[in-house]
Parts: structure tokens; C-alpha cells; sequence
């Protein structure tokens, strides 16, 4: 006599270890930033640095959201941290830039870990084509773009200037976004197409300029490799942005490794009451004509807004949760809610430029450079959006097909249009 095979049985059972799966995978995400915590409480304490973590407490409100879009968008903690950071608490973009750099080291490397242990799908190629080619973006910036020999190493462009093209990069990407989502079906990847040099040529161009664009503002590899593959060459968004995170997790740890070690930038040493910056990289420092100096003679900078150490250790934990946090978020959202999000973030960084730097009002050759570039950008990222099929050698969407729930993005309006002929 043969046992009935109890189907029902089985799937449960499957439908378990799949749930106890998923459970421990969490689990051990959550003790990354847990074990980063506890660390951080013990050297904190044993330091007696309680009271410069307090000064800067700034930092670590403003990196709660931040560290929420690093893991969740493809803009990093820098797309949060350097606007708030130089527009409205007037701390240098030298600063924010290594700032940023450094303090995604720890939140998008406790993301990237989150990632890797709840098996997210990322794109391997993409990853491997543009690391390598926006961490080599990162030196030459650091190299032809960077004052290495002024303290926290200033861009060759003034501070102004620096903003101005932050924000045009993320508008672009917006833009961009914007363009492909009025199309109410879209073909989406799950990975490159094989064999096609012309896709390779483009993530290794806008990973480059993506790693430059780090050198100087402490994000952006992620923004133009998102625009890339999501926009351009229609990988899926919740891809696009894990295989992002991955990639500015790899530029930060290295541009942390040239800013913040190399060169010294956290090594930021405090008078005995805290209020002004001593020395940076073990060399004195003063303000000359309102900028920071190696000097020894001139009156010191105040803390709260040179003091980096102090910033980067007073976020260091709330990024840690954060990140992680947002990343799992947008793992749960829809592509199409992910890219409303992306686009509501681009649009409040523009505003935010026009609103608060003030040199767009008074310097009428930086609104003439920020113009040019935003209007130049947009119409040549338009005119490759438009024809991205054929430059890119892309094929077009097949409708006679089948097609899964996961190739596809189906807009409202063409599933408005399908409930109608029902």
C-alpha cells in the first residue's frame, strides 16, 4: 500500500524554511550595524568624546534621511549630506565632500552587506565594468581636480561652482528618469546584454565621470552608473540600485582610504574647550582671507565647521542603521514608486540650490556656467534618451513575446486603458 504524497505538506514546509531563511538573513544584516554600534559606544566612552559628538549633533540628524537615501536610491548619503552641509550649515564642500566619502564607507558598506546577505539581485558585469573605471575616476580627480596640499584638499573650482554642478548632475539624472516613465510599458533587464561594446562604453564613461564628479563632492559614481543602466539601458531599477550601492560602497572606501588616511582629513585635532579646529593631519591651521590654511599664525577655524572627525563620528552609527534600513525599504517598493522617490529627492536638491546659494544671485558668470552646463546636459542626455535603441544597439520591446510579471513596467494609464476594454 503507497502513502498518498501530501502536496499541501510539502509547500508548507518549504513556505517555512523559506520564512526561517529570510528571518536569519535579517538577522545577521541587523548585527552588522548592531556590531558597529557597539563599538562605537565603547570607543566613544573609553576616548571621553561624549561632548564632541553632542557639538556636532547636526550631523547626525541630518544623516538620518541621508543614510536612508544611500540605501534605498541611487544617490548616496553625499546627496543629502553635501547640499544640507554647504548650503544651509556653511561648512566648506572640501569638508562635505570628504564627509560624504567617508561616512558611506560605514553606511553603504553595512547596506552592501545587507544586500549581499538577503541575496538581492545586483548585475555582476555592471558592477565589474564600473568599479574599476570610477575608482580610476576618483584618482585622476583627486590628482588634476583637488588642491592636495591645502587642508581637506579643495576642488581647483570654486566652492560655488562645486554646488552648482552637484546639483546639475542629479537634475540630469532626474531628467533623464523622468523621460523613460512616460512610456507606460517598458522592457526591463535583469542583467547586461551580452556582447553589446557600445553598453560597455557607456557604463565606462559615466563611471568615470561619475568617480571624478566623487573627487570633488563625495557622490555622483552612483548617480551616472544608475543612469546608465536604468535609464539608458533599461536594467531593472531595484538592480540598478543595489549594483549601485555596491559600486559607491568600493569608491568611498577607497576615496576614504586617499582623503581621510592618505591625506590626513580626519586627523582633525581640537583646542582643549573643543570650539576651534588646532590642526589637521598633524599640521597647523588657521583662516586666511576666510579660508582654512596650514598656518600657525592666524586665527584658528571654529569646529562646527571644520571639525571632521567630530561630524563623521557623530553619524557614524545612525548611518550604520540607516542605510541598511533604506535598502531593505526599497527592496519592498515598486520600481516605479522607487523612481517617484528618485525624482522628488532631484527636485528638492535643485530647489534647494536656487533658494540658498546666494552667489546664483550676485555672480552672474556662475548662473551663465550653471545654465550652459543644465540646458547642454539635459538636450544631449535627452537626444540619447530618444534614440538609445540605436545608439545603443538596444532591441526593442518584442510585444508578440511572453513576457513575466518582472520583464515589464506596466504604467497606470496603460493598466487604466486594460480595466476599460474588461
Amino acid at each position: 500500500m503507497t502513502n498518498a504524497f501530501d502536496v499541501e505538506a510539502v509547500i508548507d514546509a518549504s513556505h517555512g524554511h523559506r520564512a526561517a531563511s529570510s528571518r536569519l538573513r535579517a538577522q545577521l544584516g541587523l548585527g552588522v550595524s548592531a556590531s558597529v554600534t557597539v563599538v562605537w559606544i565603547v570607543y566613544v566612552t573609553a576616548s571621553g568624546q561624549w561632548g564632541r559628538v553632542g557639538d556636532q549633533w547636526a550631523s547626525a540628524v541630518t544623516m538620518i534621511f541621508g543614510s536612508f537615501v544611500a540605501g534605498s536610491t541611487p544617490q548616496g548619503g553625499g546627496a543629502v549630506a553635501f547640499p544640507v552641509f554647504t548650503k544651509i550649515l556653511e561648512i566648506p564642500s572640501e569638508v562635505a565632500r570628504t564627509f560624504s566619502l567617508t561616512i558611506q564607507s560605514v553606511g553603504m558598506t553595512a547596506a552592501s552587506i545587507g544586500i549581499l546577505i538577503n541575496r538581492r539581485s545586483v548585475d555582476l558585469k555592471a558592477i565589474a565594468i564600473a568599479a574599476p573605471s570610477s575608482i580610476v575616476g576618483l584618482f585622476v580627480g583627486y590628482l588634476f581636480l583637488t588642491e592636495s596640499d591645502q587642508p581637506f584638499g579643495p576642488s581647483v573650482l570654486p566652492g560655488p561652482y562645486v554646488k552648482v554642478t552637484f546639483t546639475v548632475i542629479v537634475a540630469a539624472m532626474a531628467f533623464v528618469t523622468f523621460l523613460g516613465y512616460r512610456i507606460q510599458l517598458i522592457e526591463r533587464r535583469v542583467a547586461l546584454p551580452d556582447g553589446n561594446l557600445r553598453v560597455v562604453f557607456l557604463i565606462l564613461v559615466c563611471a568615470f565621470v561619475g568617480g571624478l564628479a566623487s573627487a570633488t563632492v563625495g557622490s555622483g559614481a552612483d548617480v551616472l552608473i544608475y543612469l546608465a543602466t536604468v535609464s539608458m539601458i533599461g536594467l531593472s531599477p531595484r538592480v540598478g540600485i543595489a549594483s549601485s550601492v555596491l559600486v559607491m560602497t568600493l569608491v568611498s572606501l577607497v576615496g576614504m582610504m586617499i582623503f581621510a588616511f592618505g591625506d590626513g582629513h580626519l586627523a582633525t585635532q581640537l583646542t582643549t574647550d573643543g570650539a576651534e579646529v588646532l590642526n589637521v593631519g598633524g599640521r597647523s591651521v588657521g583662516m586666511v582671507d576666510g579660508a582654512i590654511a596650514f598656518s600657525a599664525d592666524e586665527p584658528l577655524p571654529e569646529a562646527s565647521r571644520f571639525d571632521l572627525f567630530g561630524l563623521w563620528l557623530a553619524a557614524a552609527p545612525v548611518v550604520a542603521w540607516g542605510a541598511p534600513l533604506g535598502s531593505a525599504v526599497s527592496s519592498r517598493a515598486t520600481d516605479r514608486q522607487v523612481v517617484k522617490f528618485v525624482i522628488v529627492l532631484a527636485a528638492a536638491e535643485f530647489i534647494s540650490t536656487l533658494v540658498f546659494l546666494d552667489e546664483l544671485r550676485t555672480d552672474p558668470a556662475l548662473a551663465l556656467f550653471g545654465g550652459v552646463i543644465l540646458v547642454g546636459t539635459l538636450v544631449i542626455l535627452w537626444f540619447v534618451s530618444e534614440h538609445r535603441h540605436r545608439l545603443l544597439n538596444l532591441p526593442p520591446l518584442d510585444v508578440e513575446r511572453s513576457h513575466t510579471r518582472g520583464s515589464v513596467d506596466v504604467g497606470p494609464k496603460f493598466k487604466r486603458q486594460l480595466r476599460g476594454i474588461e
